[in-house]
């Protein structure tokens, strides 16, 4: 996996697969809310994303305030995120 953060976008390569790959996007989300309260995640090629993951996305979003903005690159992730019913909640769009 790789990430990358610029300004409030932050940007993920490849198959989010483990806990060090979550860690890592939190660590990098966690930094990026400490400037702005609203972010962009791009993840391009992830088929899923880990239940941790989704749960601190809610927790951002919902407890910290972060309008969120979530792009998928990954139909199959697209779809998944759209039947959890977190469209709305992650403003879900498209890459």
């Amino acid at each position: 996996m790789q990430l990358q953060s610029h300004n409030n976008t932050v940007t993920v390569k490849g198959n989010i697969a483990s806990v060090s790959d979550f860690e890592s996007i939190k660590s990098s989300l966690a930094q990026t809310c400490e400037n702005h309260k609203t972010i962009v995640l791009k993840i391009y090629d992830s088929l899923v994303i880990n239940s941790s993951l989704i749960g601190y996305l809610v927790k951002i979003v919902n407890q910290d305030g972060v309008r969120l903005n979530l792009q998928a690159g990954n139909e199959v992730l697209f779809e998944l995120l759209d039947d959890l019913g977190l469209a709305q909640t992650f403003h879900l769009e498209r890459l």
